[in-house]
């Protein structure tokens, strides 16, 4: 993943119109002694802030440390005694917890939800479930993702069993990439659950989306091809081989952000409430040093992602 946020954070550099200071890359070696040994080389050399580290353990370590610079660590930190280091992150618990204020907010209190089973994919269950079930919501049943499948020797397709009380659910959830997407809508059409409203996470998202049609979700506007407040855009990094796969492409939005809320500090320190429009989404500094990241929602109309008509939670 370094690669490609230092893609990202070298694009919003070179993009940037006001006089900027010089930059500069250390190895922290994937490790806390690492980042301590890079943090220190940083500070003799003069650096006035450090972006990074990535890795869980170094942004760890520096957080347990007292440093004379800002840090903006770019992983969570649980616990952390520096008060000079700020955390920004793509976390799965983020989206977990804004799936369940949008179901929330538009009083979607009965679901079903469809999930593939992979550790992101769980810690956005468990993060959606916390907030929902804490709203007021309830999960009325849960599914992998249903598979068709064939008879050999005569062809004949069976279509999933679908859970009994299906038809109960206000909207249905699902938390898996595009293919398996299709894959539950078609066996809803054999249910007649198509009207239920589906919410998906933003993993939902493809090139081609036309078996998508009606999905609500969550993206990155870098994704879809909206402006940002550091004025750089997907297209111009196409070429770059970290931006040929779409997760090559988020990390690609996540170090164009890194760059620009370093370089909007000040201005939040003079106006804390304040948003930021960032390549990820909007931006905004909790008072614990967390940058608090909201990713709007979309939905899938002819084929193409558009603002959804409600708006974001």
């Amino acid at each position: 993943p370094g690669k490609a946020i230092r893609d990202g954070i070298l694009a919003g550099y070179y993009a940037e119109t006001r006089k900027k200071p010089s930059i500069r890359f250390y190895n922290s070696q994937g490790t806390a002694e690492g980042a301590i040994s890079a943090y220190n080389a940083a500070v003799k050399d003069g650096a006035q802030m450090i972006i990074g580290p990535i890795g869980q353990e170094e942004v760890t370590a520096l957080a347990a440390m007292t440093t004379s610079i800002p840090i903006l660590a770019l992983n969570t930190v649980d616990a952390q005694n520096n008060k000079m280091l700020l955390s920004f992150s793509l976390s799965p618990e983020r989206e977990g917890e804004l799936l369940a204020k949008r179901l929330l907010t538009k009083k979607h209190l009965k679901i079903s939800v469809f999930s593939q089973n992979s550790e992101p994919n769980n810690r956005i269950f468990a993060s959606m479930q916390k907030v929902f079930n804490a709203g007021g919501g309830a999960i009325i049943s849960t599914m992998p993702t249903p598979r068709f499948s064939t008879d050999a020797s005569t062809g004949v397709i069976t279509p999933p069993v679908m859970p009994a009380n299906l038809l109960q659910a206000q909207a249905i959830v699902l938390i898996m990439p595009s293919n398996d997407a299709k894959s539950v809508k078609s066996a809803l059409s054999l249910n007649s659950a198509s009207a239920i409203p589906l919410l998906a996470t933003a993993s939902v998202f493809d090139t081609n989306n036309a078996q998508l049609e009606g999905i609500e979700f969550m993206q990155m506007p870098w994704l879809i091809g909206q402006s940002n407040a550091a004025n750089v855009y997907s297209g111009q990094l196409s070429k770059l081989p970290s931006a040929k796969s779409v997760s090559g492409s988020r990390l690609n939005a996540f170090g164009v952000d890194a760059w620009l809320i370093s370089t909007h500090l000040q201005a939040w320190l003079n106006n804390p409430n304040g948003e930021l429009n960032g390549a990820t989404g909007s931006l905004h500094l909790e008072p614990n040093g967390t940058i608090e990241l909201k990713l709007p929602w979309f939905v899938i109309r002819n084929g193409v992602p558009q603002p959804a008509d409600v708006g974001q939670p």
